[in-house]
């Protein structure tokens, strides 16, 4: 019997061994899949040549996406957020206990991001490639109370109309009526006129109606007066093209050929809008490089962003700090973020980057500086 409780306890601790590596994971938190996160995409910016992610500005480029002002779809009811918004909301349910992250799924997302090479971080949308979507896993049951989908286990959070916060709902089912703008369907399902029906694969020659149903090195490719299109690989560099989106992330359709961006990396390049147009009669504009905290000066040259309150502006202030370049003043000037509150005009205004329209008993809609949590976003 005592050799029997020695066997057993050493089992037992070899279980606790194993255990601690489980609890390592465990730990893994919002935080640290966005540290991740962050860091993975840079890595993959600076391996395409030309890009604007390079050795020398690699270490500013994760704050730089963090704080970008750039909007895309994904914040309440299909409105447009920016990163830190997700981020912060992400945080904040994780913080509440409405949700985890998933690191087995989170390493599925490091890998897709690692693949690519886009030439521009920005244009690379965490919740647009699966992988990614995936790691948040939802906690909330059907008709809890919640701020995004997120949050919900098998379900979606509802907040039709003016609804904030909304609540859990379950997805419709395969082949079940339902409609488009109310309704979600299962996972791999899309709400068609006939139901719930199971969506493409999204692989080579597979159908689609937008880039979204394809895969994620893929676009769909619609033949012009067709309802429906296929399918296709993007395109490498100097490949022919037509639009952008036949394009590898990070590539524009220039003069019919997938191109590098055209950016600037250099103090005092020429930047801004070109003398002479490309073969369609466009403009051509050279920017300068955001990640080496540039930006372009009334006199059409490159220039540091200026890092100190009052320093005049023409685009930005550096991304390290809490600054914004107040446009609305006659002497365009780097002036400190608002806090929440305060009146704005734009998202890049305010110490939470969210500026939201709300209602005045006086004044009547006015646009302050607010926590991003039940406002609409200010597209303006």
């Amino acid at each position: 019997m005592k050799r029997l409780c020695l066997i057993l306890i050493f089992a037992v601790s070899l279980a606790s061994c194993g255990g601690d590596s489980k609890s390592e994971s465990a730990d893994m938190n919002m935080k640290n899949f966005f540290d991740k996160y962050l860091e993975t995409l840079c890595e993959a910016s600076s391996n395409c040549p030309s890009g604007l992610v390079n050795a020398e500005n690699i270490s500013f480029c994760p704050k730089a996406v963090k704080n970008s002002p750039k909007p895309f779809e994904g914040f309440h009811k299909g409105e447009n957020a920016v990163f830190r918004h997700k981020y912060e909301m992400l945080n904040r349910a994780e913080e509440n206990g409405w949700l985890s992250v998933d690191m087995v799924q989170a390493e599925q997302c490091f890998a897709i991001i690692s693949q690519m090479e886009p030439c521009n971080p920005l244009d690379v949308q965490l919740l647009d490639i699966p992988e990614c979507a995936n790691v948040f896993q939802g906690k909330l049951n059907l008709r809890d109370k919640c701020y995004q989908d997120e949050e919900c286990k098998n379900g979606w959070c509802d907040m039709r109309g003016s609804a904030c916060p909304g609540f859990c709902v379950d997805y419709k089912q395969a082949d079940q009526a339902c409609t488009a703008s109310l309704d979600k369907c299962i996972p791999g399902y899309e709400c068609r006129s006939s139901g719930c029906s199971k969506s493409s694969s999204g692989g080579v020659n597979e159908p689609c109606v937008n880039n979204s149903d394809c895969t994620t090195f893929l676009f769909c490719y619609i033949k012009e007066g067709d309802t429906y299109g296929t399918c296709l690989k993007r395109k490498g560099e100097n490949e022919a093209c037509s639009v952008a989106d036949e394009c590898v992330v990070g590539l524009s359709c220039v003069d019919h050929l997938c191109s590098r961006s055209r950016i600037s990396d250099k103090i005092g390049a020429l930047c801004g809008v070109q003398p002479e147009q490309d073969e369609d009669g466009n403009d051509i504009v050279i920017e300068c490089n955001r990640f080496s905290k540039l930006e372009c000066g009334s006199s059409n040259v490159c220039q540091k962003m200026p890092n100190a309150q009052n320093l005049p502006c023409s685009e930005f202030c550096d991304t390290d700090t809490e600054l914004y370049c107040n446009l609305s003043d006659p002497m365009p000037s780097c002036q400190m973020k608002k806090n929440a509150g305060l009146p704005c005009t734009k998202n890049e205004e305010c110490a939470s980057f969210y500026c939201a329209k709300v209602s005045d008993v006086e004044t009547g809609e006015v646009y302050v500086c607010q926590e991003p949590q039940c406002l609409p976003i200010n597209e303006e």
